[in-house]
This record gives C-alpha cells, sequence and structure tokens, in this order.
C-alpha cells in the first residue's frame, strides 16, 4: 500500500515520496490545502485568484473561506475561443493575492492552461499556486518540479482507479507551514499520551 506513494511520485514527478498524499480525491486535496494551509494565514481581503473555469471542487473551498473568513475571490474569464491567457491571471496578482488556485486542463472546455508560466510568474511575486490536475493527469504528462506548483491534485477515478481514492502533490516548504494543522499518513511505531 505504501508503495503507491512512489508510484504518485513518479507519476507527477514529485522530488520527494512524502510529498504525496493520498485523500479521496481532488475535491479532498483542495479542501485539506484550505482549511490546514490557507484558513492560518488568511486574513479578510486576502485574495484567490481563479479562473470561472474551475470544477466545482476548486471554488467550493474558496467560497467556504470567503464565507468564513472575508477572502475575495478575484474571477479571471477565458477568452471566446475558451483558452486562458495566462497573462490575465499574472496581471490580477496583487499585494493581498496569497494564492493562486487554477485548473490545469478545464473539465468543460478541455483548455489547457499554462500553469508553468502561471507558476513561475507567481513564485517570482511570492504567490503559491494550487493546480487541480484531475483532467490533465489522465490526458498529458506532469511533472510539478517544471510545472512550479505548490499544491496540485489528482483524482483516482479519472485515472481508471477506484472510486473515493485521489492524492494531492504538497511541496515540502508548504507541508511545513501546515504541520500544525495535519500529522501522520505513514505507519507510526509508537504513539504515547505524551509524545508520538
Amino acid at each position: 500500500y505504501e508503495a503507491v506513494r512512489g508510484t504518485i511520485q513518479r507519476f507527477l514527478n514529485a522530488g520527494h515520496e512524502d510529498e504525496i498524499v493520498f485523500t479521496t480525491g481532488s475535491t479532498l486535496g483542495i479542501n485539506l490545502v484550505s482549511y490546514a494551509w490557507a484558513a492560518p494565514r488568511f486574513e479578510p481581503g486576502d485574495e484567490i485568484v481563479l479562473s470561472v473555469m474551475e470544477h466545482h471542487a476548486n471554488i467550493v473551498p474558496w467560497n467556504f473561506l470567503r464565507e468564513r473568513q472575508g477572502a475575495v475571490l478575484k474571477w479571471i474569464e477565458p477568452e471566446a475561443d475558451g483558452s486562458l491567457d495566462p497573462q490575465k491571471v499574472i496581471d490580477a496578482i496583487g499585494p493581498r493575492t496569497r494564492l493562486v488556485a487554477i485548473t490545469h486542463m478545464s473539465n468543460v472546455l478541455g483548455t489547457v492552461v499554462d500553469v508553468k508560466t502561471i507558476a513561475h510568474a507567481a513564485r517570482e511575486k511570492g504567490v503559491p499556486t494550487l493546480v487541480d490536475g484531475s483532467q490533465a493527469a489522465v490526458h498529458m504528462p506532469v511533472d510539478v518540479r517544471d510545472l512550479g506548483v505548490d499544491f496540485y491534485a489528482i483524482t483516482g477515478h479519472k485515472l481508471y482507479g477506484p472510486s473515493a481514492t485521489g492524492a494531492i502533490y504538497i511541496r515540502r516548504e508548504r507541508q511545513a507551514e501546515m504541520r500544525p494543522f495535519i500529522g501522520g499518513g505513514d505507519m507510526i511505531r509508537e504513539v504515547r499520551r505524551d509524545a508520538i
């Protein structure tokens, strides 16, 4: 079972096995980021940049954050031909932007988004990028290190796997920021009342 983590690591070209976190699908992976990474650091008025092409899995968690903590959602419209201009996404990143949450491939339009350009530009501005890779991972090679993303969610059933399976790549630096809010994963040899 644990060997699957290495398989997914190689499939996404993650740098380390521990950057792969098992989930029940993309929805849970994105919710994990919303609750364990975003919620502790968002203040009212902090922004998330996302497109109107997103699957509900990459909209609903951010709307909850908007309702609970006053996050601002900045929506990017696609072009008339269904493409998404990466420069529009980059230009929407402002001083209050805390996250870019974008699809790699639209489940409605089939549009492939240039997440590499977006992620590298966002990183230069100090903004992490979350990518919903549910559609893309089954249709094209994915290299999370080359893309430069911080989070990359995939779902098992779209990769011909069983329902209620999935994973999210979480860059090590981001995992360290989530440590107070998540823990476990591998088998733990010993758990006591005062230590693990």
